[in-house]
């Protein structure tokens, strides 16, 4: 019995094998958006003091905590990296009707996330402090998939699934902050300043799946739309400030000459310890004769994050198949017979 089993399996397997594959291109777009359990997707930072060493990573979030306020609240921001119109291609092909292997692209064309936080800062900036924060990311994505068709292959319509490994190759998230300041230094004098910031990622891996329907349109064009979920965090490589225009008393002034590599560089890392390049452990920052500074000349330290990129989306496109046999020279061809 076992026996029989095993040879009917083996002859179906040969039998699909040998059947018809092809190879295959996708081009697809739709709308992408955050996963429905509602997270702090998106992050930003808050400063403390005018040197951006001392800023703080903190989530996305509405605010308005200052002692002036008729109604102190905070509320979480839920928005995502992963929001906005989406466009993919992909290559594959199948090894029987049933069952194929892919390889593809997808790039986003980001929606911002935008939050205010309004607080008192009574050393530098005074209080009723307004920064207005925007966050955005973009970049590549690779993916390898493996598609399973569930269907004849001479069926019009075509469900499948497909199960893909997710693999960031390029990206960068950005964050500008808009800081409004009514008593900068307790000069009871306005300042305002316009930060801007873009964080690399490193190596990060995620999962996608997606099912979908098809319709064929001929034999080699096929129409499809598609839901696909993804789980993916993008972990952060190194984040460097490029904009830090300061306006006080009607002069406005770049403030990037002024800072070294610690306070313009975050380089995260998974550990930290006494050897590391932050202030966490007790080293001291430009004090004269010390053995224990910081190395001003390099970046800043910190435990690395992980931006959110988990997402659901919808997707229509076309599929043009070619099919193997238009590949391979026919065999055996016999010669047209000419007549006078």
């Amino acid at each position: 019995m076992k026996k029989g089993l095993l040879t009917v399996v083996c002859i179906w397997m040969v039998v699909v094998s040998f059947a018809q594959p092809g190879l295959y291109f996708n081009v697809a777009g739709g709308y992408s958006m955050p996963a429905l359990q509602q997270t702090q997707q998106a992050i930003t930072f808050q400063p403390n003091g005018t040197d951006p060493a001392g800023s703080t990573i903190i989530p996305l979030i509405n605010q308005n905590i200052s002692d002036s306020a008729s109604l102190k609240f905070k509320s979480n921001a839920y928005q995502g990296y992963s929001t906005g119109g989406i466009f993919s291609f992909s290559a594959g092909y199948f090894i029987n009707p049933y069952v194929g292997f892919e390889f593809g692209m997808t790039t986003i064309v980001p929606q911002k996330s935008r939050g205010t936080s309004i607080y008192d800062d009574n050393v530098v900036l005074g209080p009723k402090v307004r920064i207005n924060s925007t966050t955005w990311s973009h970049g590549i994505s690779t993916s390898i998939s493996a598609r399973f068709n569930a269907c004849k292959p001479s069926a019009k319509v075509v469900p499948y699934g497909r199960f893909a490994i997710v693999l960031p190759v390029w990206g960068t998230t950005v964050h500008e902050l808009d800081i409004q300041s009514t008593d900068f230094l307790k000069t009871k004098m306005p300042a305002s300043a316009q930060i801007r910031t873009e964080t690399k990622s490193v190596v990060s891996v995620g999962f996608n799946a997606s099912a979908g329907v098809g319709y064929n349109i001929t034999k080699w064009v096929r129409v499809f739309g598609e839901v696909a979920g993804q789980y993916l965090f993008v972990r952060s490589g190194t984040t460097t400030i490029t904009k830090y225009n300061l306006t006080f008393n009607g002069e406005t002034n770049d403030m990037i000459p002024t800072y070294s590599t610690f306070s313009k560089v975050t380089e995260f890392v998974d550990r930290l310890d006494e050897n590391s390049n932050t202030t966490a452990f007790g080293k001291t920052r430009k004090v004269p004769n010390s053995t224990n500074n910081v190395n001003e000349d390099a970046p800043r330290q910190e435990l690395r994050r992980a931006a959110n990129f988990s997402a659901f989306s919808f997707n229509v496109g076309l599929t043009f198949t070619i099919d193997n046999r238009l590949l391979k020279k026919k065999k055996n061809r016999q010669p047209v017979p000419v007549h006078p």
